[in-house]
């Protein structure tokens, strides 16, 4: 449980009557965005050996198409590709083909065999995908947003693995401090940093994003528009290596879901358990946080979407985002509501 200054709990708004901040949405996200699931050949001959594996079977839309529903949050996992071609062979192919699946095609433009950070689950096993390159699925999205210039502000959730999964044999690039700082270049070569709400714009005069939000808030929605923001899903290894020599995010570009409150870069938060998180999510935003929560683990939880809902986390991930999915977590039909914590119910807040 993190602690929380008595100071903090009485910040949760700082904005005007008239304007409605960042912190004062809850839109509807979607979780490992760029999904497809594996050929059913090879899913099926995976869950006698790991059941588990029977949670791999979904296929996400395109991207352009989730975000014409109204998803304005996605998750990208992310693995270092410095040589290109790493992932662009999967070592499972193989018993696929022997489990008598045909036509069986694996990355039929070669996109998997140049340099590059990639999009996909797990490799080898689970690494089919819509985006399978990351700067072409940024690219992707900066289409559509150019298109759509008044657009909510799109959250990608970057989650950067670099941990090998035995017995598979493709062992992913160490993320270290270079390659971070190389996946920022990536990003920007696809989306212009003035498309980009970056730390330092937050920060502004203070010398902490924790002293930022708390005494002033994060910017008005309006400013925001057709923008994106990009956090960092890692609490391991990873955001150390990040966090790294600026520890309150100086010059950087991606958010860190800080170790606790009091942290300088502390603002924006990854809580994945509402039920068992709903009065820590509800301080952090009281307190004027950014969250991102559940609403659901593999299947639809209906005790788990109504915590993520009452808990007032900005962004809500799910599965079931589709309007013709009869589990469709969404706020009675819309995509966005006012935050139920940080908000007032009379905002008019469009997608």
């Amino acid at each position: 449980m993190r602690a929380f200054p008595v100071c903090l709990l009485f910040s949760a708004t700082l904005a005007c009557a008239d304007e409605v901040r960042l912190n004062q949405i809850q839109a509807i996200g979607s979780h490992n965005s760029y999904h497809v699931a594996a050929p059913r050949e090879l899913l099926d001959t995976v869950v006698k050996f790991n059941k588990d594996a029977k949670a791999w079977d979904y296929t996400h839309p395109p991207l352009t198409e989730q975000l014409d529903m109204g998803v304005r949050q996605f998750e990208l996992d992310i693995f270092a590709d410095s040589k290109g071609g790493l992932f662009s062979k999967p070592s499972m192919l193989n018993v696929a083909k022997m489990a008598g699946a045909k036509n069986l095609t694996f990355d039929p433009d070669g996109k998997l065999a140049k340099p590059g950070f990639k999009v996909l689950h797990i490799p080898d096993i689970d690494c089919w995908s819509n985006a399978p390159v990351l700067k072409d699925a940024l690219a992707e999205m900066k289409a559509w947003s150019d298109q759509h210039p008044q657009h909510l502000p799109i959250m990608i959730l970057l989650e950067c693995k670099d941990q090998p999964q035995p017995p598979l044999p493709t062992k992913p690039e160490e993320l270290t401090r270079e390659r971070l700082l190389e996946l920022e270049k990536e990003v920007l070569s696809a989306i212009p940093a003035d498309r980009v709400l970056e730390p330092d714009e937050v920060r502004g005069k203070e010398n902490t994003l924790r002293e930022a939000v708390t005494k002033h808030g994060w910017p008005d929605l309006d400013s925001l528009r057709g923008k994106f923001i990009f956090c960092l899903d890692n609490t391991n290894e990873v955001r150390s290596r990040y966090l790294e020599g600026n520890p309150a995010l100086e010059g950087r570009l991606i958010f860190a879901s800080a170790p606790d409150t009091r942290h300088p870069a502390a603002a924006w938060f990854k809580c994945n358990d509402p039920e068992k998180q709903l009065q820590e999510i509800k301080d952090l935003v009281k307190a004027g946080f950014l969250v991102r929560t559940r609403s659901d683990t593999n299947k639809p939880d209906d005790k788990m979407k109504a915590a993520a809902f009452e808990s007032g986390a900005q962004w809500v991930s799910t599965d079931h985002f589709r309007p013709d999915d009869k589990d469709r977590v969404s706020f009675d039909g819309k995509p966005v509501r006012p935050n139920p914590v940080s908000g007032n119910p009379g905002m008019k807040i469009e997608p």
